[in-house]
């Protein structure tokens, strides 16, 4: 009977423990660490978040860009940060579900050493292409590519991303042969083919303005639907290009594992609120992605399956460890 009063003691404390963390959080500027580069769609919805947080918190809140290794260099520092709700991450699944399968060694687990917030978007890739291609559709980008093997460039945010998988599924798929190039993160890939320097990328959002002004050409969308920010591209389904659905993706906010829970559902409850705004809900829908929220637990599920699909799909793709 001692035992059972001293374990219930041990509880309440543990319990009050948390609760008074969660009342005094934040204590001292909260640091939201991102994947990418400054100026993609993961960046940029980070900011938004940032700045409507601070709003909230009696502390700043601070975006960092710690880009590379196709998110592991931000990733591994969250998980090493102290789990006491100042140090964040927000990264796109990609880091989280793919990269156990496209590195020989990541250094964290991804369901192990991370405490799921919520979800912060949904992805939807889009094929955007140079105009010096001179292809005005995806069967006119089809034939192009089949009768020039190996010829065109297409970057990525990184080996083994999403936009790097998306590009080896179509190899496979659409039996064509396309050149990787992988940057740090979208943005420098998207300077570089605005500039010419590579012929067409997947993108997950930051090339919409490119698009409507005119200086790239969107062919067509991952899906399974079409972009609310650019209704008129058709899907590859729609197309009669079938397999590519597998390559859409999500962004989602992650603290260090360890994190008292009460300060994971203050975050939760405060980053779902922003996310439900009509101002959030437009300026992701703006920027090409869909907007999203969950609960930890659902986040913890899908990240769960995302690690199980992406092992098959990688496979599949023919991408070999790094």
């Amino acid at each position: 009977m001692p035992q059972f009063f001293l374990l219930i003691t041990a509880l309440l404390a543990a319990t009050m423990s948390g609760i008074a963390a969660a009342q005094a959080y934040p204590s001292k500027p909260v640091h939201i660490v991102v994947t990418v580069p400054a100026g993609g769609s993961i960046d940029t919805i980070a900011r938004a978040l940032a700045a409507e947080l601070g709003k909230v918190f009696t502390q700043p809140v601070v975006v960092e860009n710690r880009a590379g290794a196709n998110g592991n260099i931000a990733a591994e520092y969250v998980s090493r940060a102290t789990p006491d709700g100042h140090t964040l991450l927000i990264t796109g699944g990609g880091t989280m579900g793919i990269n156990p399968h496209v590195f020989k060694a990541v250094p964290f687990d991804s369901q192990k050493s991370f405490a799921p917030i919520t979800l912060t978007a949904r992805t939807n890739l889009v094929l955007v292409v140079h105009p010096k291609l001179n292809v005005a559709t995806f069967a006119e980008f089809l034939a192009l590519a089949k009768a020039n093997p190996g010829k065109l460039n297409y970057g990525s945010s990184g080996s083994g991303s999403q936009p790097h998988l998306a590009g080896e599924i179509l190899n496979s798929e659409a039996a064509i042969k396309l050149t990787h190039v992988p940057y740090k993160g979208l943005a420098p890939a998207t300077s570089d083919l605005l500039a010419g320097q590579i012929d067409l990328m997947f993108d997950s959002a930051g090339t919409v303005p490119h698009i409507k002004s005119g200086k790239l050409r969107a062919l067509a969308v991952v899906g399974p639907n079409r972009l609310a920010a650019l209704p008129d591209v058709a899907t590859f389904r729609e197309q009669g290009q079938r397999g590519m659905e597998v390559a859409s993706g999500w962004h989602g906010a992650f603290l260090p594992a360890g994190t008292p829970r009460e300060i994971v559902q203050r975050l939760n409850a405060e980053m779902v609120k922003i996310l439900r705004t009509d101002a959030m809900r437009e300026m992701v829908l703006r920027i090409g992605a869909e907007p999203a929220h969950s609960t930890p637990e659902d986040l913890a599920a899908l990240l769960k399956e995302d690690v199980e699909r992406m092992g098959t799909i990688v496979k599949r793709a023919g991408i070999v460890p790094q």
